[in-house]
């Protein structure tokens, strides 16, 4: 197990949308590994969750463009003597299939289940308090009373499209991730700025600390610039407060 943890902050709206993706269905997979009624419920609350995601953005769109942008950079690269050509000719090949795998999908991503009545009822039902009792969704307690099997089953079915888009977000997100290394950088008194290069293709921010750290970071960024804030926290109950001490992390500024 690592003994770091990661804080990371997207510096555009569509790698703010692929890590949402990345995220819920991280969860969605940790709810389905297991048979309990909870879990299920649990599975069903994240889909929904990223239903309501995927439908305010052309997310199949933005995964193309994406991975064509980061192809073309990547073949600028081939002319390059210190590049293991092999291993970057198959990335390249991975992209290209994952785009016509997106291009052969039809229709608006969760189209499937938009037109579902039994999660539409539950969408609607789940911002009120304890919305989902038996009583207010007796068709919805009988889909959790059948067999985990069953349960499970349906749940692939109505996650499979998802799981492509996956596949294309986890790629694109590995790429930026391992486009640069970690630096070590210091705060004075909880405080860090810098600029960014406006001429790099500035995605990701990513802050690395030890996990026993007693302070962590709040991270804003705009097109010029970004600067984190350190905070530490002696009571959870309390407000966060930004530390007067010098604190040591590592940053890596992501642009590919």
């Amino acid at each position: 197990m690592s003994s770091f943890v990661i804080y990371e902050q997207p510096l555009n709206e569509r790698m703010r949308t692929f890590l949402r993706i990345e995220q819920l269905m991280y969860r969605l997979h940790k709810a389905m590994d297991g048979a309990e009624i909870w879990q299920s419920h649990f599975a069903l609350s994240v889909l929904i969750e990223l239903v309501n995601l995927v439908i305010r953005v052309d997310v199949k769109n933005d995964l193309m463009l994406e991975l064509e942008r980061q192809g073309a950079n990547m073949a600028r690269l081939q002319a390059s003597d210190s590049v293991d050509s092999a291993h970057l000719q198959a990335l390249i090949e991975q992209q290209r299939a994952l785009s016509q795998q997106l291009h052969g999908m039809s229709g608006q991503l969760a189209q499937h289940l938009v037109r579902n009545e039994l999660l539409g009822s539950l969408r609607q039902r789940l911002s009120i308090p304890g919305g989902t009792c038996d009583f207010d969704l007796p068709a919805y307690h009988y889909w959790l009373s059948r067999s985990p099997q069953w349960r499970h089953e349906l749940l692939e079915t109505w996650i499979e499209p998802f799981e492509k888009v996956l596949d294309a977000v986890t790629l694109i997100l590995d790429l930026v991730r391992q486009s640069v290394d970690f630096v070590p950088v210091s705060a004075p008194r909880g405080f860090c700025q810098e600029s960014l290069n406006v001429d790099a293709p500035n995605q990701l921010l990513r802050v690395r600390m030890p996990k026993d750290s007693e302070v962590f970071p709040e991270i804003s960024a705009g097109k010029h610039r970004f600067t984190i804030r350190f905070f530490e926290q002696a009571d959870i109950m309390s407000r966060p407060t930004q530390t007067e001490q010098t604190v040591a992390f590592e940053l890596a500024t992501c642009a590919l």
